[in-house]
């Protein structure tokens, strides 16, 4: 479940808001063009992962499409290594918070909290301590195309099912998106804008709430 924790995250969404709408696709589905034959692979992974790796703290507002094409908006926090949060805007019940070696998902409309290992999720691969892509990865493809960068990235181990392909800006590299196909084909997008890197975070940002944590701030409100 913790594999599909970007589109699991919009179920809670008013059935009011949902419209009918067409289904995500990644680029590579859009026939994003092959990568020209002067793409130097080694060279792009290996500015990939310095960017990735120069990376301490990062801020982003993100924009999450679901498959059926409904979508949800929020705040993303991010804490080399290992640490994230996605706070969602209302009316989604969601936040997402991973403290270094587990992932959580709270929903507060359930007052439910569901974890699962960190590495079962794709953003592992921008969360680990020393990122190699090639080394961490099988590297399902590489296109090159109006000054984007497509990196398709599947687990070799299998211990994550389906792929994520991530989105970086040419020629800074600088990631602006990401694809997550789950074991059943269906289609996440999340995008990023407004990104900052190098601010101080709050600690307490990447602290997953314990049952008695919640009752306590419930009846504090």
């Amino acid at each position: 479940m913790i594999a599909l924790l970007f589109s699991l995250a919009l179920l809670q969404q008013d059935p009011a808001a949902d419209a009918p709408a067409e289904a995500v696709q990644t680029p590579a589905a859009e026939e994003a063009g092959t990568a020209p034959s002067g793409l130097d692979r080694e060279t792009a992974l290996a500015d990939i992962n310095a960017y990735l790796n120069g990376i301490e703290t990062l801020r982003a507002d993100f924009v999450q499409v679901a498959p059926d094409g409904s979508a949800a908006t929020g705040e993303l926090a991010m804490a080399r290594p290992g640490r994230l949060r996605f706070e969602y805007d209302e009316p989604t019940p969601i936040r997402i918070i991973a403290d270094g070696t587990t992932v959580a998902i709270e929903d507060s409309a359930l007052e439910t909290v569901d974890r699962g290992p960190l590495r079962s999720t794709p953003l592992w691969w921008l969360l680990k301590e020393d990122i190699d892509i090639a080394r961490d990865a099988e590297l399902v493809g590489m296109e090159s195309e109006f000054g984007f960068l497509y990196v398709t990235l599947r687990d070799p181990s299998e211990e994550m099912p389906g792929e994520i392909m991530f989105v970086f800006a040419e020629p800074s590299y600088e990631l602006r998106e990401w694809f997550v196909t789950d074991a059943m084909g269906e289609i996440t997008r999340v995008s990023l804008n407004n990104v900052e890197t190098g601010m101080r975070l709050n600690p307490r940002l990447f602290v997953i709430p314990e049952a008695e944590d919640r009752r306590d701030s419930r009846r504090n409100r």
